[in-house]
């Protein structure tokens, strides 16, 4: 053929085969799809037919289905598969270099690594006693003992006034007010007290309120000096904030409030005539001024009294 002329050995037997092989594969389906259509047709003929079939015809469709039964007969019996289910050697997998040694977790390294709960807080119950107003809301220090008056709702016969924690003698009034007296103690020294309003067992409490002690009104002046001598030492020279000299004696008031009842070479007292709380003028060496010259305890300032005549003795040597 010319198709093969110029082809190898391999290459010619390659097309042969090729075209066997087509061949074969046309023959298979013409016989798959042409050959067995002609016995399902004949079938169908026979069955629509009404013509019973003849004993000849049946003793043959018989032995055709006897020797079909004897072709399935001589099939293979199904057997069970035996598969096994081990698996082949794997060789071990290498190191790898990303893989870090961690040590096993214990109860202990557990416990240091959970964070620790924090406690649960639980509101305190709100106060069952309703407190409104202190009266005197404030006071001032060393003034002694005083009344104090507390106004709110809820109160009972039991209420207790607590002032920094300690219970006062308490007058029940009415639902709506308490009084009681604060101890001297409590007015010492000036900061806040705590007043509050419950009954000794704790079952029945107030809110707090504030009691504010303030310090008091001190004299402005300051006691530099001392006219007459040591045996008649009733004036004393003050001076006040602007600088100016005052000459009192006992019994004056300066700034308006304090009275002078004792004055010595070391100090002044007064005494608050409205507070009745007493304050010390202690004695301050006057500094020189240059404008007002030097000054010591002996010397008289402006408005000075005028000297004392001296006194002369009697005929009997008597002054």
């Amino acid at each position: 053929m010319a198709v093969l002329e110029d082809k190898t050995l391999a290459e010619r037997n390659k097309l042969i085969a090729a075209a066997v092989l087509g061949v074969i594969a046309l023959f298979v389906l013409w016989s798959v799809f042409f050959g067995s259509s002609s016995t399902p047709q004949k079938s169908r003929r026979t069955a629509r037919s009404n013509t019973p079939p003849s004993p000849d015809r049946t003793s043959s469709e018989v032995s055709r289905k006897s020797s079909l039964v004897e072709a399935d007969n001589s099939l293979t019996v199904p057997q069970p598969i035996e598969y096994d289910s081990t698996l082949p050697p794997v060789p071990e997998a290498r190191r790898n270099i990303f893989a870090y040694y961690t040590p096993p977790t214990t109860q202990a390294t557990a416990n240091a690594t959970q964070p620790t709960p924090l406690p649960s807080v639980t509101p305190p119950p709100p106060p069952s006693l309703i407190l409104a107003a202190v009266s005197p809301s404030s006071a001032y220090a060393q003034t002694g003992e005083f009344a104090l008056e507390v106004s709110g709702d809820k109160f009972t016969p039991e209420a207790r006034i607590f002032v920094d924690g300690q219970e006062l003698p308490t007058r029940f009034t009415s639902v709506q007010k308490l009084t009681a007296t604060v101890p001297a103690a409590f007015t010492a020294s000036p900061g806040a007290r705590q007043v509050v309003v419950r009954t000794s067992d704790g079952q029945l409490f107030s809110n707090t309120m504030t009691l504010n002690v303030t310090a008091p009104p001190a004299p402005s002046h300051t006691y530099v000096g001392l006219l007459g001598s040591t045996r008649y030492s009733d004036t004393a020279v003050l001076k006040d904030q602007s600088g100016e000299l005052l000459n009192v004696q006992r019994g004056d008031i300066i700034g308006g409030r304090f009275r002078v009842t004792s004055i010595s070479e070391r100090a002044i007292d007064l005494i608050d005539t409205q507070l009745r709380i007493k304050h010390t003028l202690r004695f301050v060496e006057a500094r020189p001024s240059p404008s007002a010259g030097t000054m010591n305890r002996n010397s008289a300032p402006r408005n000075s009294p005028p000297p004392r005549p001296p006194v002369l003795p009697d005929d009997d040597g008597k002054p």
